[in-house]
């Protein structure tokens, strides 16, 4: 098993000498996502905030490849670790290869002079998130989706060894959380990049992490895999819901069921006038979130029956599966087919 490539210990990290989190310990090793969820202001952004360095630790350390942070030089620190925030960007007209251009700092010095090599690794960077067809569009243009792929470009063009995220699929639809998530979990499995994440959406969590981390009143409450945090009692007491209501949410999953990570995702819209609008399925197991069903961008190729109205909309009313909230595990199954089309067609259609 590999080493942990950053590690935090004993973190209390905070504003004006208050401390907002404490006592925080956890590690990540190359090739891994781990994720940190927990209520509202229990402390996530200030975490991740302390372990990249842009808040000074009140107390602990935080290490990366085994050397403090405190000794490690900012220049240094972000050719290893790159941090994407919720923050809005102010690109004053720049463009989208411009925006991406900024990541290459750390190696350009205070001339900014890009080499060949720092603009091959903005070509790369472009390429791998699906943005290259964007490279001359301006960025405030841009919609929000393609707008955090070119951030996370930014991101990827440090070449770091360690990526942060704070909640990254803010602004986006359920489409682009899922093709991003998917793209994260690439680069994690398949190109050994460590990633630490925070995220609100509890089915996300579930399916892209190795590892949770939750975050409660400042403090790690648990520490452990998808499997052993999600669990309705521990779930609704982390986040202090009802009892029974996580379950209910799950569509009346039981304790057990609920440990096991879920594949599939349940909305309903019933203010909607067409509710349900699939012939022959249950009220009450009837799936909205097929309205959003992404597989619409594979065309023909969606394995359903889908047709377009007269508007040119999607209608997938007649679709060739029922849409029930088990069938929607079938949609999850194919988001690293639809990510890698995304990535061949230049991320289109405002990916």
């Amino acid at each position: 098993m590999r080493e942990a490539i950053l590690r935090a210990e004993g973190l209390a990290a905070g504003y004006g000498g208050a401390a907002v989190v404490r006592d925080i310990s956890f590690s990540v090793r190359p090739g891994e996502i781990l994720t940190l969820i927990g209520p509202n202001g229990a402390g996530k952004s200030t975490v991740l905030r302390a372990i990249a360095r842009q808040l000074e630790p009140l107390a602990g350390t935080v290490y990366l490849s085994g050397a403090s942070l405190e000794k490690t030089e900012q220049g240094e620190l972000a050719k290893s670790l790159s941090i994407l925030t919720t923050e809005r960007v102010r690109t004053d007209r720049l463009s989208v290869r411009d925006v991406v251009s900024l990541g290459r700092y750390p190696y350009t010095g205070t001339l900014g002079i890009l080499s060949e090599r720092d603009r091959a690794a903005v070509d790369a960077a472009m390429a791998r998130v699906g943005v290259s067809n964007l490279a001359r569009r301006e960025f405030t243009a841009l919609s929000d989706g393609q707008r955090q792929r070119v951030m996370l470009a930014r991101a990827v063009c440090q070449e770091p060894e360690v990526l942060v995220l704070d909640e990254p699929t803010s602004y986006l639809d359920v489409r682009y959380q899922m093709e991003l998530l998917s793209l994260l979990r690439e680069m994690a499995h398949q190109e050994g990049l460590a990633i630490v994440l925070s995220l609100h959406e509890l089915t996300l969590a579930r399916h892209v992490s190795d590892t949770l981390v939750c975050i409660r009143d400042g403090v790690v409450d648990r520490v452990g895999a998808p499997k052993e945090i999600f669990i309705d009692r521990y779930i609704e007491e982390l986040y202090q819901m009802p009892r029974g209501s996580y379950a209910a949410l799950l569509g009346g999953a039981t304790e057990s069921a609920a440990a096991e990570p879920a594949d599939s995702s349940f909305f309903q819209n019933r203010a909607c006038d067409r509710f349900p609008c699939h012939a022959g399925v249950a009220e009450e197991a009837f799936n909205c979130l097929f309205c959003y069903c992404p597989l619409y961008a594979l065309g023909e190729r969606c394995g359903g029956s889908f047709r377009y109205t007269e508007t040119g909309r999607k209608s997938c009313v007649d679709c060739a599966f029922p849409h029930v909230r088990e069938n929607y595990g079938r949609v999850l199954a194919r988001y690293p087919e639809l990510a890698a089309l995304a990535r061949r067609t230049g991320g289109t259609d405002g990916v």
